[in-house]
């Protein structure tokens, strides 16, 4: 292995920044802003963005178990109408055209907390629903939550048995052959499909309400179909028309609700449900989830005072924030262990010293919360990965521990500790990363070998999101905790242990093999978890660039120097990177245009310095000049940080955007960290130079 560097362009003159105070100046802002919002504990965790979705959700899961939200009512709906565009809808994300299934969820929500249906915000709404199609053409979930009020029929929605959690794990559909959000989520949501509840309305309990009849076209006819019927199917797609067949014959079928079988999959789905409540009261880490694991228990015979439920809905609450400026919301989960490994790393690179006790408290923060033991998903149908080790992404979530920041944290951990590669809970980690690693190479973000594509034709999956595949971004994370074991084979301390570096030279060439096969002729990769071509790119060439051959001729050092090209040639006028989400939506996507943001562009410039560009090139040096000028959000306690508002991450594209309000910090810190590093100068303590 060796470092890879792409060659400077002869023609063009360097734009130099006036001196190393300007961007010293810039990480000092940056880290009393960062230490400014760090809990007394060590960590951090900045408001998890998902646009309108979980306040709506939350005001309708109350309003089904008569909840009283009249003291918060004023403040809910403030948060949720500062949320509506002006064209009278709901979107996914900032910036971004309206979606009815949002839509229709904030107006539904908006009518409980008692917006007058007349008012002028919910009659520009009702008009986008009607034009879009009236309530027939809402999402699978959306039609769950509406038929558990008799506002949508319960046969207009998909068929999800209970009968799931009795298949064995060699089914080629069971618990484990979908992700962890789908396996979370379908389980209790088949209870609720088994009894078919109606709650009541502010205008009374009824299987065919019509509290929500003008968002029809034609209230009489509600039977709206979902999917391509059955007929259409059988001319070219022999799977989907079994799966539609089969949801016809269980709709048909409805005796298999008395039978002894669905009384059996009702009782282990609820001691599931039982068995995976986290500690502090939460299901899976994910609001909708868990909402549906409480709905669940309730439907089948617990109460409110039931200890289980209790305790869920006291978690519940702690997802909720308040403010004046906003109003009332809840997040749709929570970004502890991330916000908290990602911020301790740029701090690090920013130059704080690695024994500062901030530091520390947030390394031992972290550690406190790594997962041992059988006791997860991933053990139960993967016996070789009983010991455990990983990081989940929430407080508590002990079941479900993931790959991608289980490898932020070893990272994150590695940095402030150069001594860390021989201790336990790296090896332990690093051992777990590496056993999930999918057949083809790669790493997913929560599941090993989860990429049955067949499964996206199941009726009630209309949003796509079943499997739980390899993906560039991931495993170009782990590619290089794989290079940092490799280069530490003979370090004088913290030295790896043997059997931890064979393992990750084995893992090294199918990591790679995959990283490849996934660029795109315009020598980009598409992201999964974020947005999106600029930073799968920046990942990939990154992880890519230790494996460049010797004389900068073989194909790795081509596919590198193609994604180097591709960043260089989407540099704005203004010198940032801009991307906005649409590039998942748009035939063909728009990679790469949208405003400057300051996650882009240090995504961006962490990936043309990790690929070896000089960072004297007037790309660099155009990128670092931006994140200096546009560092303008003050905090009010002598820190400053960057804005952003655009969301940058991603659920599920096309359907789910999520906004990480740190983003717009950590990242900007690491990439002028990197520069620092890579022009061999100290951000503390040094004379004036001039950077070249």
């Amino acid at each position: 292995m060796m470092e890879h560097s792409v060659p400077r362009d002869a023609d063009s003159k360097p734009k130099l920044l006036n001196s190393v105070p300007d961007i010293v100046q810039a990480l000092s802002l940056a880290e009393k802003f960062a230490f400014h919002q760090q809990k007394p504990d060590g960590h951090w965790c900045a408001e998890f963005l998902a646009q309108v979705y979980p306040t709506a959700q939350y005001v309708i899961f109350h309003q089904a178990w008569g909840t009283d939200l009249s003291a918060d009512a004023s403040q809910l709906r403030k948060y949720l109408l500062s949320l509506q565009t002006s064209d009278g809808s709901w979107s996914i994300a900032p910036d971004y055209p309206g979606d009815i299934s949002p839509t229709v969820e904030a107006y539904l929500a908006l009518r409980l907390l008692g917006q007058a249906a007349d008012s002028e915000e919910l009659r520009r709404a009702r008009s986008f629903i009607r034009n879009a199609g009236g309530l027939g053409k809402i999402r699978v979930v959306t039609r769950f939550l509406l038929a558990q009020f008799g506002l949508f029929p319960w046969k207009a929605v998909p068929q999800v048995i209970p009968e799931l959690i009795l298949f064995p794990t060699w089914s080629p559909i069971n618990c484990f052959s979908v992700p962890f959000w789908a396996r979370h989520t379908v389980l209790p949501l088949a209870i609720i499909r088994h009894h078919e509840p109606i709650f009541a309305l502010p205008n009374g309990k009824s299987a065919s309400n019509t509290f929500l009849d003008e968002l029809w076209l034609d209230p009489q006819r509600k039977s709206a179909p979902y999917g391509r019927s059955l007929l259409d199917l059988s001319t070219n797609d022999p799977i989907g028309f079994v799966f539609k067949a089969a949801d016809y014959l269980l709709h048909a079928l409805r005796l298999l609700r008395h039978s002894p079988l669905r009384y059996l999959a009702r009782k282990q789905t609820v001691e599931w449900l039982l068995r995976h409540q986290n500690a502090d009261g939460s299901w899976s880490g994910y609001l909708l989830a868990f909402q549906c694991a409480v709905t669940a228990l309730l439907l089948e015979g617990f109460t409110i005072d039931d200890t289980p439920v209790r305790r869920g809905l006291a978690a519940m609450e702690t997802w909720t924030l308040e403010d004046d400026a906003e109003g009332k919301r809840i997040q749709s989960t929570t970004s502890p262990i991330w916000d908290t490994a990602l911020m301790l790393e740029g701090l690090c690179g920013a130059g704080i010293p690695r024994d500062d006790d901030r530091l520390r408290r947030a390394a031992d923060w972290l550690k406190e919360r790594q997962l041992f033991g059988p006791l997860n998903d991933v053990a139960l149908y993967c016996p070789d990965m009983q010991t455990g080790g990983g990081w989940a992404f929430q407080y508590d979530n002990s079941w479900v521990p993931d790959i991608d920041d289980t490898t932020a944290v070893a990272l994150s951990l590695s940095t402030q500790d150069v001594a860390a590669l021989d201790k336990y809970w790296f090896v332990c980690a690093t051992e777990w990363v590496l056993g999930m690693q999918n057949k083809d190479g790669g790493w997913s973000s929560f599941d090993r070998d989860c990429d049955h594509e067949w499964l996206h034709k199941i009726p009630f999956n209309d949003m796509e999101n079943l499997t739980d595949p390899s993906t560039a971004d991931i495993t170009s994370r782990v590619l290089e905790l794989c290079t940092l074991i490799i280069r530490n084979a003979s370090a004088p301390q913290g030295r790896p242990p043997v059997n931890l570096v064979r393992r990750a030279q084995q893992a090294i060439p199918g990591a790679i093999r995959f990283i490849t096969s996934k660029q795109e002729a315009d020598g980009s990769w598409r992201a999964r978890w974020g947005v999106n071509y600029v930073l799968g790119t920046y990942l990939s060439i990154s992880a890519l660039a230790s494996y460049v051959e010797e004389d900068g001729r073989g194909p790795i050092a081509r596919i590198v120097r193609q994604g180097v090209s591709f960043l260089n040639k989407l540099q704005h006028e203004d010198g940032g990177w801009g991307e906005v989400v649409a590039s998942y939506d748009m035939p063909p996507p728009p990679k790469g245009q949208g405003p400057s943001l300051p996650s882009s562009t240090s995504w961006a410039l962490l990936g043309l310095l990790g690929a070896g560009v000089d960072a004297g090139e007037p790309v660099v040096q155009r990128g670092i000049a931006w994140l200096v000028r546009e560092q303008t959000d003050l905090d009010g306690a002598g820190g400053a940080s960057w804005p952003e508002w655009h969301f940058t991450g991603v659920g599920f594209p096309g359907k789910v955007y999520l906004g990480y309000r740190f983003y717009r910090h950590y990242f900007p810190m690491l990439a002028l960290g990197k520069y620092m590093q890579v022009t061999r100068m100290v951000p503390k303590g040094e004379d004036e130079k001039t950077i070249m």
